[in-house]
């Protein structure tokens, strides 16, 4: 009985008591955040869960032209036994997450001994005692008798043995958007040196998601699209073209951009 208590407390000494998904949080960049601030809808009561795929990055594309934006996320290693879905979905609650994307895959095994010491029980012996007594006069007399011996036990160690699952583990938390507060619905990225030397120009962005359900969506914006004037000013950079997306809120723009190699103007009335 106590190698059986002793087992689980070396178990529960390796794996600890904490959440992982708390203690390993790590949260999106503020700036993001606040941009998508005013599109976003109240979280549930508990957040769904999901698993993720094998690649992470499709994941997070999907969940984004889905009408979702990125909260954050917690990343660590660990005992498998102490770290599951629940305790994502737990965190996900404190973050203000409608989805979790959970993902947790085998590393390996930590195995050993830990040395358990113990007092042995005392060992007591009972001890008969017999003889004769003689007097000075020649008399004598008999006597018999018993009693007790108490011997410590010494001690004994055991070798207890363990072996414990460690994981990783991983889980990205994404709040919902309301489309229709989204003004145009694109997510842009500064267009890359390759293709700033192909079209000898160092301005415009290039739209990597177009969120389903927003005007750029229904306007027929695509991935890949090169942007490169707003109502005929050319688009610096990505911090500039969204400044001035917030001050047209409802007006109808005209974009001029590059799908491949061929020429396009689209105009779209943003929402509200």
């Amino acid at each position: 009985m106590k190698l059986f208590v002793l087992a689980g407390a070396v178990i529960v000494l390796l794996t600890g008591c904490a959440s992982g998904f708390e203690k390993y949080y790590h949260p999106a960049n503020p700036a993001a955040l606040a941009l998508a601030a005013t599109t976003l809808v109240p979280a549930p009561a508990k957040p769904a869960v999901y698993l993720h795929s094998a690649n992470v990055q499709a994941d997070a594309k999907r969940m984004a032209e889905d009408g979702f934006v990125y909260i954050g996320e917690s990343s660590f290693y660990g005992p498998a036994n102490r770290s599951n879905q629940a305790q994502a979905v737990e965190q996900g609650k404190k973050v203000g997450a409608s989805v979790v994307l959970f993902k947790s895959d085998y590393m390996d095994t930590r195995s050993g001994v830990v040395p358990y010491t113990v007092a042995n029980p005392n060992v007591v012996s009972t001890v008969n005692t017999s003889g004769t007594i003689y007097g000075n006069n020649g008399s004598s007399a008999n006597y018999s008798g018993s009693g007790t011996i108490t011997t410590p036990g010494g001690y004994s160690t055991y070798a207890i043995p363990y072996s414990v699952d460690r994981n990783t583990f991983y889980a990205s938390y994404w709040a919902k958007r309301d489309v229709n507060k989204i003004h145009l619905g694109l997510n842009y990225i500064p267009i890359d040196d390759a293709t700033r030397h192909r079209l000898e120009r160092n301005t415009g962005v290039q739209v990597v998601v177009v969120v389903r359900g927003t005007p750029a969506f229904n306007a027929n914006f695509l991935e890949g699209d090169i942007l490169l004037r707003l109502n005929g000013k050319d688009i610096t950079d990505v911090q500039s073209l969204s400044a001035d997306l917030m001050r047209l809120p409802g007006q109808v723009v005209t974009f001029d951009l590059l799908r491949g190699d061929l020429p396009r103007t689209i105009p779209v009335t943003l929402n509200p």
